[in-house]
């Protein structure tokens, strides 16, 4: 399968036996049995039709930022998406490829004295993971800017609009669709002045410095997660090498060679804990495969 792959991807990567924690931000995760890398549209199609085709199971991935990828791998192909990340300024409107990270739509705005991104900045994320999400951030809502969407939906390529998008709190209607490009409206003047204050507030507040998948828990009635766990205590609480991070207790770092075994115990204690004492069903927000 190896060499029909790269024929089909031949502008691309193809990686075999590739450990998928060289893939996610949380550093955790076996080998994929491949790595593909499409380099294009068409490459990215045509892989699809052929992984259809022959019912090979496959596992469509942006950054790795958002996810916990299983110690044992994957025995099908995991589809990477960062090599799509064109950016392109029209006179109305910002189109970008679904695997462009918003820190580089951040600075190509910057660049052209654009601005709506402003907040966005140093959020680790593609583009195409920020919409499916609906990602947010101190005042952005990836939704609110959305024009239109390009997306492959039950196999067919199709262009929604806004309003056909059905952004809400951490949801679209591309759940089960491939996000290949996105629209954007666009403001005149960047205020790079906010971005600085953005990457300090990051810096100030997240473990940037540990590898994790961002906030593990989804909003409850609004309010975040770290504070119901503050308050519960479990900052610094550890299983294995996966602990609740210390300065943000939404956050669960990977401190010591955490496997996603000691991830999903430490998450399933904290559940079992808030429901125990609060009544409270926690969702999680990251995607496990």
């Amino acid at each position: 399968m190896f060499f029909k792959l790269k024929k089909i991807v031949k502008n691309g990567k193809v990686l075999k036996n590739e450990p998928l924690k060289n893939h996610t931000s949380f550093r955790i995760g076996g080998k994929a049995k491949f790595v593909v890398m499409p380099s294009s549209f068409e490459e990215l199609i045509n892989l699809l039709m052929y992984l259809n085709k022959k019912n090979v199971k496959y596992y469509v991935l942006g950054n790795g930022t958002n996810v916990l990828a299983s110690d044992n791998g994957f025995k099908g192909v995991v589809i990477k998406l960062t090599l799509l990340n064109q950016i392109r300024l029209y006179k109305t409107y910002l189109q970008v490829f679904c695997g462009a990270s918003l820190s580089a739509v951040c600075l190509f705005l910057k660049q052209h004295d654009l601005g709506g991104f402003e907040d966005a900045f140093g959020i680790p994320g593609t583009i195409g993971g920020a919409v499916k999400m609906n990602a947010s951030a101190y005042n952005f809502e990836t939704g609110k800017l959305v024009l239109g969407v390009l997306a492959i939906i039950d196999g067919t390529v199709k262009y929604l609009n806004h309003d056909e998008c059905d952004f809400g709190y951490r949801k679209s209607a591309f759940k089960n669709a491939i996000i290949l490009s996105v629209d954007f409206a666009i403001t005149k003047g960047c205020n790079a002045k906010r971005m600085e204050e953005v990457i300090a507030l990051r810096k100030t507040f997240q473990p940037l410095n540990l590898p994790s998948a961002g906030s593990v828990f989804k909003r409850v009635d609004g309010v975040p997660v770290s504070k119901m766990l503050d308050e519960l205590g479990y900052k610094g609480k550890s299983v294995g090498g996966a602990k609740v991070s210390e300065k943000h207790a939404g956050f669960i770092v990977n401190f010591n060679n955490a496997t996603e075994h000691d991830v999903k115990k430490l998450i399933a204690e904290i559940k079992a804990e808030v429901y125990k004492t609060k009544g409270i069903i926690l969702e999680e927000e990251i995607k496990f495969f």
